[in-house]
């Protein structure tokens, strides 16, 4: 005999099955109607322009090629380069999509036709809230786009700016090493990409609102992490959404709602900083911040900026800014403990140029030759945007003979640029001493490696990044002794990613700390 069920577990049930089945039921009519019309005027596949469209796999009837980016889209799109070449032509639902995946092809896309290619596609996730209307980073080259980009270039990133705001950095490192030195004292384990998260967080809130975001250990840091942890999962997996724009109403795969849900959660803190700088005022004793000059400021038509240009300018800093910086120095600080021999010569190299008797400084930080070969090796092997951020053709425009043609999208990828075996020998090999000697630089000149892009849209914050990754990376190492929980080989260290906007490490690097320095050295 069955066991009774609950009468409200069965009624919950009910309910959902009534709510989803019409949405269900509309969806696939929409999809078989739609696939009429696809297969009735498929011969147009066939027509001349399309065959100058840039080789690539079949694709099947309505779907396209969506089955093939599976769920690390990078690496499905590396292989299909091996076969089909490094510019690409996939058909993903009714999105005309074009991948570059080679050092020339990237420099075609990002420089000599950057132009004609520098616009987005604006993906679904980023509609949320109106984000996309009033964002830096997804909005087309339009007036406001420049005035933002100029504010950014002039009065956070310059050499000038960061210069002036060094000592802010130093504190900020200085108070994370402070704090794991106090776990090595409980022999506690420490969560690197967060610990990195918090103290580039921390950095940005100083910088924007003149005080800290959250204070260390704290719950909300944890899920104020989470939270844009999963704004850039999220948002950078496949969305049917995406590939079939006439579903874009019915959110089938509720992306829309989620994001809008986690985009309020920021919003309601940039809100609390906002409006309490308008009810105080500028305050006249301490230097203007960010936020002081942005309030200042005026828009191409002359007026202030909005609340909700404000909030969304600051969803772009600190998402990008703390995930992308943050996963960096995780990447890094995994491929330095499970290569004890890289190891050993990034603390060589700091014990000789530093000593022991003191923290790097940044002052430091252009004498490590071998420490810039590390994070440039961990940004070819885990760039922070795999696929950059799409591009879109606002004119169509011809490289090596074939056409790219208007409103296709166009992605850069950037993960398989960095692994082209062409241009790099051993190429899924961590190797920095490829670059000991080598000029090649990530700032947007050298397209073998463009983990930040290049061009008009290269990242606007990787001054600050670079800055940041160096001297954080830099202090974990000198400072510490790192091993696994449980005495595990440290070159078993489970190395998989996460796809989304930016590559994540699928499991957090967890690791043990020991010091290495005498203890006045870290008061």
């Amino acid at each position: 005999m069955k066991p009774p069920q609950k009468r409200g577990c069965k009624e919950e049930r009910e309910k959902q099955q009534a709510g989803m089945e019409p949405c269900t039921l509309l969806c696939y009519s929409l999809l078989a109607g739609v696939a009429l019309l696809y297969l009735i005027f498929s011969r147009k596949l066939s027509s001349k322009a399309s065959k100058r469209l840039p080789p690539g796999p079949r694709p099947l009837p309505l779907i396209g090629n969506i089955l093939q980016l599976g769920k690390s889209p990078h690496e499905s799109l590396f292989h299909l380069a091996k076969l089909h070449g490094p510019l690409m032509t996939l058909h993903l639902g009714f999105k005309t999509t074009i991948v570059a995946s080679s050092p020339a092809m990237a420099k075609q896309v990002l420089k000599t036709h950057d132009p004609a290619l520098s616009a987005r596609t604006v993906i679904d996730a980023t509609t949320c809230l109106s984000y996309c209307d009033h964002s830096l980073v997804w909005s087309d080259c339009v007036p406001r786009w420049r005035t933002l980009r100029r504010i950014c270039a002039t009065e956070l990133f310059s050499a000038k700016r960061l210069d002036a705001l060094q000592d802010l950095r130093r504190v900020q490192v200085s108070t994370m090493i402070r704090t794991i030195y106090e776990d090595c004292m409980t022999a506690s384990s420490v969560d690197i990409g967060h610990a990195a998260f918090l103290t580039i967080l921390n950095l940005l809130g100083n910088l924007i609102f003149s005080k800290d975001m959250f204070d260390r250990g704290s719950r909300e840091s944890h899920e104020f992490k989470d939270t844009l942890t999963k704004v850039m999962v999220i948002g950078g997996a496949p969305n049917l959404a995406d590939f079939f724009p006439f579903l874009r109403f019915l959110d089938p795969q509720g992306v829309r709602k989620v994001l809008t849900k986690y985009g309020l959660v920021v919003f309601r803190i940039f809100d609390g900083h906002i409006e309490e700088r308008l009810q105080s005022g500028r305050n006249e004793e301490r230097e203007k911040d960010f936020l002081d000059i942005l309030l200042e400021s005026k828009t191409e038509t002359g007026e202030n900026l909005t609340s909700l240009e404000l909030k969304c300018f600051f969803y772009d800093l600190f998402v990008a800014g703390t995930e992308t910086t943050s996963s960096t120095i995780e990447w890094a600080m995994a491929e330095i403990i499970r290569n004890p021999k890289i190891m050993k010569k990034v603390k060589d190299e700091l014990d000789e140029v530093v000593g022991k008797e003191r923290i790097a400084q940044e002052s430091d930080i252009d004498n490590l030759p071998y420490l810039h070969a590390v994070v440039k090796e961990t940004l070819r092997l885990h760039p922070p945007a795999p696929l950059l951020i799409h591009h879109k053709a606002q004119n169509s425009c011809e490289i090596d003979g074939y056409v790219i043609p208007k409103d296709a999208q166009v992605f850069v990828n950037a993960w398989a640029v960095g692994r082209d075996p062409i241009t790099w020998k051993e190429p899924e090999i961590f190797l920095p001493e490829r670059f000991v000697e080598s000029e090649v630089e990530y700032k947007g000149q050298h397209f073998q490696l463009i983990p930040f892009g290049s061009g008009r849209r290269i990242c606007p914050g990787l001054p600050l990044a670079h800055q940041m990754v160096h001297i954080v990376v830099a202090s974990l190492v000198q400072c510490f002794n790192w091993c696994l929980p449980d005495g595990k080989n440290p070159e078993m260290l489970d190395m998989s990613e996460e796809f989304g906007i930016t590559l994540q490490k699928s499991q957090h690097l967890v690791v043990i700390p020991t010091s290495r320095l005498s203890c006045h050295v870290y008061n």
